[in-house]
């Protein structure tokens, strides 16, 4: 081969040249959700609250349905009319890595809500930068309960740049 036919091999764009990546997939997770909750008051009353969720979840890069467990704390000025929190919730996924996602909550309260849907942003770990769309059972009006209920959780991570 000559020096010409082999700069010509090496310059022609082919197959090889071009960038591909894995399709990002989402975290699909549903479970259970136990938070200490102060309840809600008529006039907006500074509080804070604390607890569990217990997720299921597929997709991403896990190979199988997985067991994943999270803790939830945060801080509000809310009413029985209106949620205005900042949440924080770190999961830890099998691998023992974790996922902490930060999400601000402003809802307006519907007479006879059971959930609400929120959406925040991946801050650290795992799919740092993804945006988190969650469903959480409403806290009560009235006093101080443990809140229960089904919980889920969307993860859509960010497509690698190329």
């Amino acid at each position: 081969m000559t020096a010409g036919c082999a700069a010509a091999v090496l310059l022609s764009p082919g197959p090889s040249a071009v960038a591909t990546s894995a399709p990002v997939l989402p975290v699909e997770c549903t479970g259970t959700s136990k938070i200490d909750s102060n309840g809600l008051k008529e006039r907006p009353a500074p509080q804070t609250y604390r607890g569990t969720r217990n997720y299921v979840c597929s997709g991403g890069d896990l190979l199988a349905p997985a067991a994943v467990e999270s803790v939830v704390e945060g801080t509000a000025n809310s009413s029985c009319t209106k949620l205005s929190a900042t949440t924080r919730e770190t999961l830890t996924w099998p691998d023992g890595t974790t996922s902490e996602i930060e999400i601000p909550i402003e809802v307006a309260i519907e007479p006879g809500a059971v959930d609400v849907r929120v959406t925040g942003t991946v801050t650290k770990g795992k799919y740092a930068g993804a945006g988190a769309t969650s469903t959480i059972p409403m806290p009560p009006c009235g006093p101080p309960a443990k809140v229960e209920g089904p919980a889920a959780m969307t993860i859509t991570p960010s497509p690698p740049l190329i």
